[in-house]
């Protein structure tokens, strides 16, 4: 095999994780993602100019049409149109391809999708497979809304399709692994979409804040492996400044950290915690909160209780006609705390920030934990096929084909050219997306987010509980939280 190109062994490094599996009373930490050599040795084969084989058959479709289902929000992930911009663009070519190559027409319905227009978008696709309707032949959406339709019973079982190869680095394996029960993957995650890698969690830091303190940028601990609550804290501390001296820490002072409920859970993975572990039958079950897990949340729980944090879920927050996140950037460029938790795409809101800003992942628990672990908020896109489909080998092709093109062809110009390129401002931030890149990760119990119903239970014990009580009302929710886990295999059993 040829000596892969960096770029695409990145990619590889998040389709290849390892599933999601949790610890255990002994090992707490989260499992580690591939590295790069067992990367390389299993990626497909290569074409000639460094891409990444579909091994689909030189077949035409006849002229048939293929139409997608596509949130409002999200559409540009697959019905762009020529604008001139670099990601638009390349979605528009594979598009244009796909079709040449196997003499088909994909088209596109776009609905409201978003978390408000939960209900009816679920219900659009419910009710065309209840009508035997085969108007879509593929549906995409939000994960959490698109998702939660597997155990109804409405999507094809994917691993039955010949066409689609579960095991190319295009698909998400920790995604796949995790979402797998009783051998069903209804649902997909993977680079036919690139909100799978924007939608990752990650610390953005305000360099002029860090100048005025005299603290070392941190890129050299992120990338020496060493990046760890401790570090973030006491950096955090430093900075938090009663600048109006009026006794109370308010948006005219200066502060720490700013985070809301989404960007205060992933330190729960990122300290290589776990929700649940698999017993020897392959069944997951519900782990006891040991001691780091017990000590993790009350660390954060301290912190977010702190003067040195912000909480941009608080009535007062947000700003006049913006949303929790603009606000949260709006605050950062005028250099109102030094961190920020968000999602990378978050980039797009600092696009005229005038001081430069740097991105980190979230922390580790301390030095010996081995890996990062970047984890993706529920917003990223997955794809199903409906059973009302008009020929769900046809939907499998295209999928798989949209898949690979956006593998080859639309993430490499995402990452380099529209995120290297366009936003970040430095050599040592693009060498931390590298790391951040091969660390995301996903864990089961998000995934089942809306079956299961806790994946948010450290995020809500940090903001609504006092410390020290992390054991006791985890074990007061465990028998309502099993029942839950005994309903999902139960509901994939009767499929």
């Amino acid at each position: 095999m040829k000596r892969i190109p960096c770029l695409i062994l990145l990619l590889a490094l998040l389709a290849n994780l390892y599933g999601c599996g949790g610890s255990t009373e002994a090992e707490t930490e989260a499992p580690a993602a591939a590295d790069a050599q067992t990367a390389a040795e299993e990626t497909p084969a290569e074409t000639d100019d460094g891409k990444i084989t579909d091994d689909l058959p030189d077949i035409s479709l006849d002229g048939v049409t293929v139409n997608m289902l596509v949130r409002e929000e999200a559409k540009d992930e697959f019905a762009a149109e020529m604008d001139g911009d670099v990601i638009d663009a390349a979605v528009y070519d594979r598009n244009r391809a796909i079709e040449e190559r196997f003499d088909c027409s994909i088209t596109h319905t776009i609905e409201l999708g978003s978390w408000t227009y939960m209900s009816t978008f679920q219900e659009k696709i419910r009710g065309t497979v209840m009508a035997n309707d085969s108007t879509f032949d593929i549906v995409t959406g939000q994960s959490n809304i698109v998702q939660p339709l597997n155990v109804e019973g409405v999507f094809v079982n994917l691993l039955d399709e010949e066409y689609i190869d579960l095991t190319k680095p295009y698909w998400v394996k920790a995604y796949t692994d995790g979402i797998n029960l009783n051998g069903q993957v209804s649902t997909v995650c993977g680079d036919f979409a690139i909100s799978s890698f924007s939608n990752a969690n990650v610390i953005f830091f305000n360099k002029a804040v860090m100048d005025d303190h005299n603290i070392t940028y941190p890129y050299e601990d992120a990338l020496n492996g060493t990046w760890t609550f401790d570090k973030l804290l006491g950096m955090s501390e430093t900075v938090t400044n009663d600048i109006n001296g009026d006794g109370q820490m308010n948006m005219d002072d200066l502060r720490g950290f700013c985070a809301y409920n989404n960007s205060i859970q992933p330190f729960f993975s990122s300290f290589g915690l776990n929700y649940t572990d698999v017993d020897s039958d392959g069944m997951r079950y519900i782990l006891t909160p040991d001691e780091r897990t017990v000590n993790g949340a009350d660390r954060v729980n301290e912190f977010y209780h702190s003067n040195t944090f912000v909480n941009a879920s608080s009535a007062d927050f947000v700003l006049v006609g913006a949303n929790t996140e603009p606000s949260m950037a709006q605050y950062f460029m005028e250099g109102k705390y030094l961190f920020m938790g968000m999602v990378l795409e978050g980039i797009e809101y600092l696009r005229d920030m005038e001081v430069d800003f740097g991105i980190l992942p979230y922390p580790k628990y301390d030095e010996e934990q081995a890996n990062y672990y970047t984890t993706i908020l529920r917003r990223y896109t997955v794809a199903a096929v409906p059973l009302s489909a008009s020929k769900s080998s046809n939907s499998a092709l295209i999928l798989e084909a949209l898949g690979s093109a956006g593998y080859n062809d639309i993430l490499p110009k995402y990452y380099e050219v529209a995120l290297k390129g366009k936003y970040v401002r430095d050599e040592s931030s693009s060498q931390v997306l590298d790391l951040i890149k091969s660390s995301l990760y996903l864990e089961f119990v998000d995934m089942y987010y809306a079956d299961l119903g806790f994946s948010d239970f450290f995020a809500s014990y940090v903001m609504n509980n006092s410390a020290g009580t992390y054991a006791s009302s985890f074990e007061s929710n465990r028998t309502v939280w099993e029942t839950k886990l005994e309903k999902l295999y139960e509901a994939y059993n009767e499929g």
